[in-house]
């Protein structure tokens, strides 16, 4: 009895072990030279990851079968239906992962010229949409039921969507004002004309340092350079100082 529980702790210590030699090996191969790209990065943690499961499970499940054989009669059978549906839903899970992150970083390089933290919270919202489509899609191919999930996601993911186009919508539609705005602008300023715009806040006077599609750049006489909506600097009603 003894010799069983021997083999049978030394299967779990030699699947551990498998486990993390593995991980570490795999994690090192795929980040070989890539180490400062997050997509890889986490891509190869994830996959290291279900290594490490992997063999963890093989050695417990051989240690289990030594301890109990007979619980293990129909093992073989039983692998040959399910295996290949967790295997499936294991690949899924890092795909998905490693899909996740890559959307992440195209949206957060798209939205360059937003600030940090949108371009923070929208890639981090990608993420999570991607690896809850990849979860759904795991948990259906092990046999769980789904459906109610796929519901409660789509209906997430439509109100998301709608919310987005209207955020697109009324932010495209205070652009083209502004772009409207500095064409009448380009026809009455010139870069270099020295100007006074009373403004609600306060009256600015400086010389124009540049006419920007949205935006008129002021220098001001203190040296600091300031960015005016068109909108706002034509409802002032700037005025052409002599030089």
């Amino acid at each position: 009895m003894d010799d069983v529980w021997v083999v049978a702790i030394g299967a779990v210590a030699i699947g551990v072990m498998a486990g993390l030699a593995g991980a570490g090996l795999l994690h090192r191969v795929l980040t070989s030279g890539r180490r400062d790209d997050p997509v890889y990065r986490d891509s190869a943690r994830a996959m290291a990851i279900s290594c490490f499961i992997f063999f963890t499970v093989a050695g417990i499940l051989v240690a289990i079968s030594v301890l109990n054989r007979d619980s293990f009669e129909d093992v073989p059978s039983r692998l040959v239906d399910v295996l290949p549906r967790y295997l499936t839903a294991g690949l899924v899970l890092v795909a998905g992962r490693a899909i996740a992150l890559a959307a992440g970083s195209v949206v957060s390089e798209s939205l360059a010229a937003s600030s940090v933290r949108a371009r923070a919270q929208a890639a981090t919202g990608v993420r999570a949409l991607v690896t809850a489509a990849a979860i759904v899609i795991a948990l259906a191919q092990v046999g769980v039921n789904t459906t109610l999930l796929q519901i409660t996601g789509g209906a997430l993911l439509f109100g998301l969507a709608a919310a987005a186009a209207m955020i697109v919508g009324f932010g495209g539609r205070g652009v083209a004002a502004e772009v409207a705005a500095g064409r009448y602008l380009v026809r009455v300023l010139r870069t270099g004309d020295r100007v006074e715009i009373p403004l609600p806040e306060g009256t600015v006077t400086g010389v124009v340092a540049g006419l920007h599609p949205a935006t008129v750049e002021v220098r001001e006489d203190a040296g600091a350079h300031r960015h005016l909506a068109n909108s706002a600097v034509l409802a002032a009603g700037p005025r052409v100082l002599p030089e």
